[in-house]
């Protein structure tokens, strides 16, 4: 038996099992967040059957996820939600626990702020504390966004490609759902290097790695993996569906990069699919790795799916 919290604001909310509860700042939602960047109707808790899914709807400023944006997602245990100067946590117990979990430290902040402005009595004062949260929050989002993502790319990087495989690893082992992966390298960039200069080098890895962003959904999350090797985790997605997203970010690649390298670059790409023996970060890597060295060997500018498990852990 397990209970499930949403603690919020100077809340700390139990969450009903079959029930949708709408997050938002409108009179009508059933968790209100007082914020001009937070949608009326910002994003509903709908329960899954075994937990809660996260759905944005439609808001003006996104819903993140542990620091990625996301569009519907099923939540885990601590699971941390912001949805726009708001931090929220999701936390999950055992029904027979007789303490209830504490938050995270900066769900604890976000509620001696909240209680600090609603203490102040003096409207401007009140206004001046939440100014100093509103800062906090940027600066805080700032330096988290800089230690979490390759300079020259932009894209996420290899510390947080890490975290971030092993978290959606656990959630398809909780709740029996697709993932994939891509591993992705650029084709002969070493002699391209060689050729024309590492400047124009790191220009074309940064002309590839926008191309493969604008190719993913906002749930995907797109990283410098190494050197030129670059990768995409794919939640809710099987094999079938990561292959022709791969595809898709190869075509866009090779029609447009001829734009900015005075001739076409293409990449190799290799796909696998998390299931059965193929369980864990290190699995999952090695099997997108070798579907690479097959996409090589076979002559380049091609994506191959990993077999092992081509249609995800259904």
């Amino acid at each position: 038996m397990e209970d499930h919290y949403l603690y919020y604001l100077d809340k700390n909310s139990k969450l009903s099992k079959g029930q949708e509860y709408i997050i938002g700042r409108g009179a009508e939602a059933d968790i209100r967040l007082p914020d001009e960047r937070v949608s009326r109707k910002h994003a509903s808790l709908r329960w899954s059957g075994t937990g809660f899914a996260l759905v944005d709807l439609q808001s003006t400023n996104g819903t993140y996820v542990n620091g990625g944006k996301a569009g519907s997602i099923r939540l885990l245990d601590g699971d941390k939600i912001r949805i726009g100067p708001h931090d929220l946590q999701y936390v999950v117990i055992a029904g027979d626990k007789s303490s209830m979990p504490q938050p995270d430290d900066t769900i604890v902040f976000e509620r001696k702020v909240h209680e600090l402005a609603e203490e102040a009595g003096n409207p401007e004062m009140a206004g001046r504390i939440r100014d100093l949260k509103r800062y906090y929050n940027q600066k805080r989002d700032a330096l988290s966004d800089m230690a979490f993502r390759d300079e020259l790319t932009g894209l996420f990087n290899r510390r947080y490609f890490d975290q971030k495989l092993q978290e959606e690893i656990d959630r398809s082992a909780r709740y029996g759902r697709n993932l994939s992966l891509i591993i992705a390298d650029i084709d002969n960039f070493k002699s391209y290097n060689d050729e024309f200069g590492h400047q124009k080098g790191d220009e074309v890895l940064r002309t590839v790695s926008d191309l493969l962003r604008s190719s993913c959904r906002s749930s995907d999350t797109a990283a410098r993996y190494g050197g030129e090797e670059l990768a995409v985790i794919l939640p809710e997605t099987d094999g079938e569906g990561a292959l022709f997203v791969a595809e898709k970010a190869r075509k866009m690649i090779e029609a447009r990069s001829a734009d900015i390298a005075d001739r076409t670059i293409t990449i190799s790409m290799g796909i696998a699919s998390y299931g059965q023996g193929i369980d864990d970060p290190a699995l999952l890597v090695a099997a997108a790795d070798r579907a690479l060295y097959r996409a090589k060997d076979a002559g380049r500018n091609q994506c191959v799916l990993d077999h092992s498990n081509p249609s995800g852990i259904r």
